[in-house]
């Protein structure tokens, strides 16, 4: 059995609809929760954390409806996107109180302080909350979300306000749970990190599921959409011409690098394990270096735009 199992969600808000009857399962490790605003993301993460009634289908923890069976959410943490603190609080009394509030009792102070020292948040846990930074906040809200220590974290835009040395601590810190069996679903603005740290990508657009999957995968199954890549080479000409003829291209930009006379190429390449498979074998033929390979289209917010595109019936 998955932690999470949605089936058939849907939420309308009058004639409009938060969310369409969207399926999916979550296993342990994260899931970014990729949209633009007004996918459904917030909806959704409402939905499963027992704040929203579904109007439709179901969200499951282990097996229990989220909204019949409260007792479910107590495997469960949430950091929401925005602060809704008793300001005059301590870090440390409010995630202390945080703690009670899910059942700790007597040990929720040695909870609380453990969390803090998780999220960083233990070197300002005397410190009012309406004296602290975002960044502050942040580590604070994602104490609260795992002192009760849940199987399943619920993050919304967990990344806003932390300077990036703190992004890269976070991300180590989802990392770790991860590999803990913890089940984290991450929504963020912060794409290219949320790609280094994610092993499955979910898209939502207009409340529906439009991909999900290894970002890989997903970039994989975009067959109008070639792929863009980057490559320095010691004779730009002379590879461009041979890849035109071999068919492995379908088109080619020359690059100008830095204002000089050395040029790249741009190629956009529809079949990229072909591509891969015969480059090596092709430059020896030639005799020609290959310097620099970059794919320039294969991140979340590429994949993304050109996902929105195909859904939307146009560009991206």
């Amino acid at each position: 059995m998955n932690p999470v199992s949605i089936r058939e969600l849907a939420k309308w808000y009058g004639e409009i609809a938060g969310l369409n009857k969207v399926s999916l399962e979550l296993r342990p490790g994260i899931t970014g929760l990729v949209g633009p605003n007004g996918a459904g993301k917030s909806t959704l993460m409402k939905i499963l954390t027992g704040q929203l009634k579904p109007s439709y289908g179901e969200a499951l923890i282990f097996g229990e409806d989220v909204w019949k069976r409260p007792s479910a959410r107590r495997r469960l943490g949430y950091s929401p996107e925005g602060d809704s603190f008793y300001e005059d609080m301590s870090v440390l009394g409010f995630v202390r109180a945080m703690g009670r509030l899910c059942g700790l009792g007597a040990c929720a102070d040695a909870f609380a302080r453990e969390a803090l020292e998780k999220t960083g948040a233990l070197e300002f846990a005397g410190k009012r909350l309406k004296a602290c930074s975002k960044g502050m906040r942040q580590r604070a809200k994602l104490a609260q979300a795992l002192v009760h220590k849940p199987d399943i974290l619920v993050l919304d835009e967990p990344l806003n306000g932390i300077d990036a040395r703190g992004r890269r601590e976070m991300l180590r810190l989802f990392d770790g749970l991860a590999a803990e069996g913890v089940t984290i679903l991450v929504s963020s603005h912060i794409l290219e990190e949320i790609e280094a740290v994610t092993d499955q990508i979910l898209f939502l657009a207009q409340g529906n599921v439009i991909a999900s999957g290894p970002l890989a995968e997903v970039r994989g199954l975009l067959k109008d959409h070639p792929l863009k890549l980057l490559i320095t080479a010691t004779d730009p000409r002379k590879l461009g011409a041979r890849l035109l003829e071999s068919g492995l291209v379908t088109g080619i930009v020359f690059k100008v690098r830095g204002g000089l006379d050395e040029e790249d190429l741009v190629l956009s390449v529809p079949q990229v394990e072909s591509f891969y498979r015969a480059l090596p074998g092709l430059v020896s033929e030639l005799g020609i270096g290959i310097e620099r390979l970059v794919p320039l289209d294969a991140s979340v917010e590429a994949v993304f735009g050109y996902l929105v595109g195909e859904e939307m019936g146009g560009g991206a």
